[in-house]
C-alpha cells in the first residue's frame, strides 16, 4: 500500500499534460519476486516509484519506455527466464519465471479509472473491482476497463458498448467482490473472438488503532507508516496523545475509554493494539474491541493478565475472543520498543494473511500461496 500512495501523490503532482506511465504486473507463471497487481510508475524524468520486481526488469523497461516517449496507447510485453536466465536482454534474473506486464501512459489532465478507483479505496475505503483488458486476438482496446463497487455500481473506459455490456464478464465481477482471491485473469469469448482480462480487488488499506500514547507506541506508530496502514492514536491524556509526540499518525484523539464510540472498532480491515499500561482502560477497551468486525486484538502484557480480563466478561456471548492475541506480537525474542513494535506489526501482517509467522525454510509450497 505504501508504493500505490506514493504512485498517486505522483500523479497528483504531475503538470498539467505531463505524461507518465503506469506499469502492473497482470501475470506471473514460475518464479517471481513480485506478484500480480504490482505496480510502479515511470516518471516523464525516468524515475520510478514502486517496483515490479527485485530490480532486474525496471531498468528493461525504463529503456524501453524512453524509446516510445510518443507512445500514446497501452500495450502488453512478456518477460520470459525459464530457458536462460541471462539470454533475455542480458536481465541476469535468476527467478526462472515468465511475467507479463501492462505499460500504460497517464496523464494528470485526464485522470484514469484505475487512478479514480485507487484513490476511492484508500480515501473513501470502499473496496473496488477492476477488470483491465490485456489480451484480445486483434489487440484492440487494451488497457479498457470495467470497475464495480456497490456504492455506484458499473463505470467503464474504453471499451466498446459489445464487451462492456458482455453478462457474463459482468456477473464475473460483481462475483470477485465478495471473494477473498485479490486478482485473476480470466478469458471470456464473445462473437467468436476472445478477451482476456486481469481482474483485482483493491481493498482499503489496513487501519491500526492503538490505544495508550506511551513511549512504547511511538516505534509502532513508526513501522506501521512505512507499510502504508492507515494509523490512530487513541489516549485519555492530552500530554501524550499530542501530534507533537506522533506527528506520522494519520489521527489522534483524546478520549476515555468509557466514551468511545463503539463505531470506531466496525472496520473488517481493522487491527486493534491494546497497550495502555492501564487495567481498568483495557478492559473497557478489550470488551468493545471483541464485540467489533475488527479482524485482529493484541494486547500488552502477560498471559495471565489477559485471562483475568477475559474472566470478567465471560457473560457476554457477543465476545469473540478467537480475535485476541494476548501476550501481542511474535516470538522474536524482543525486548526493546523497537523490537517489540516489529513482533506487533509483523504478527498483525500473519494474522491478515492468515499465516503462522513461521521460518519460511520451513514451508512447502510456494511462499506467497497463490490462488
Amino acid at each position: 500500500m505504501k508504493e500505490i500512495r506514493e504512485i498517486l501523490q505522483k500523479i497528483s503532482e504531475l503538470e498539467p499534460n505531463e505524461k507518465v506511465f503506469l506499469v502492473t504486473v497482470v501475470d506471473v507463471k514460475g518464479s517471481s519476486y513480485r506478484l500480480p497487481g504490482a505496480r510502479m510508475l515511470i516518471s516523464s524524468n525516468d524515475e520510478f516509484f514502486g517496483m515490479i520486481s527485485g530490480g532486474c526488469l525496471e531498468a528493461d523497461l525504463l529503456e524501453r519506455i524512453k524509446q516510445s516517449r510518443s507512445l500514446e496507447k497501452p500495450f502488453v510485453f512478456l518477460y520470459d527466464t525459464t530457458q536462460d536466465e541471462s539470454s533475455i536482454f542480458s536481465l541476469n534474473m535468476g527467478c526462472k519465471g515468465i511475467v507479463k506486464v501492462l505499460v500504460e501512459p497517464i496523464y494528470q489532465s485526464s485522470e484514469s479509472l484505475i487512478v479514480e478507483a485507487l484513490r476511492k479505496s484508500i480515501e473513501k475505503r470502499e473496496t473496488q473491482v477492476v477488470a483491465t483488458l490485456v489480451g484480445s486476438e486483434n489487440n484492440g482496446q487494451i488497457g479498457g476497463r470495467i470497475c464495480y463497487n456497490r456504492n455506484e455500481g458499473f463505470s467503464f473506459e474504453n471499451l466498446n458498448e459489445e464487451i462492456a455490456q458482455t453478462e457474463a464478464l459482468k456477473e464475473t465481477i460483481e462475483n470477485f467482490f465478495n471473494q477473498k482471491q485479490p486478482q485473476k485473469l480470466e478469458t471470456f469469448r464473445l462473437n467468436e473472438a476472445e478477451y482476456e482480462f486481469f481482474i483485482e480487488k483493491f481493498t482499503p488499506p489496513l487501519k491500526l488503532l492503538i490505544f495508550g500514547a506511551g513511549y512504547d507506541a511511538l516505534p509502532v506508530v513508526k513501522i506501521a507508516k512505512q507499510l502504508g496502514w492507515t494509523v490512530s492514536v487513541i489516549d485519555h491524556r492530552p500530554a501524550f496523545a499530542s501530534k507533537e509526540r506522533f506527528p506520522e499518525a494519520d489521527e489522534i484523539s483524546v478520549v476515555r475509554a468509557e466514551n468511545l464510540d463503539a463505531k470506531i472498532f466496525q472496520d473488517e480491515n481493522l487491527a486493534v493494539v491494546i497497550m495502555t499500561h492501564n487495567y481498568e482502560q483495557d478492559r473497557i477497551i478489550l470488551e468493545k474491541a471483541l464485540q467489533s468486525d475488527c479482524f485482529y486484538i493484541g494486547m500488552l502484557g502477560p498471559k495471565r493478565r489477559a485471562e483475568q480480563l477475559l474472566s470478567e466478561m465471560a457473560s457476554s456471548a457477543k465476545v469473540k475472543k478467537d480475535k485476541l492475541y494476548s501476550p501481542v506480537g511474535l516470538d522474536l525474542g524482543a525486548d526493546t520498543p523497537e523490537t517489540i513494535a516489529l513482533s506487533i506489526v509483523a504478527e498483525i501482517i500473519a494474522v491478515s494473511k492468515g499465516r503462522s509467522g513461521t521460518n519460511l525454510r520451513n514451508r512447502t509450497g510456494s511462499i506467497y500461496g497463490r490462488y
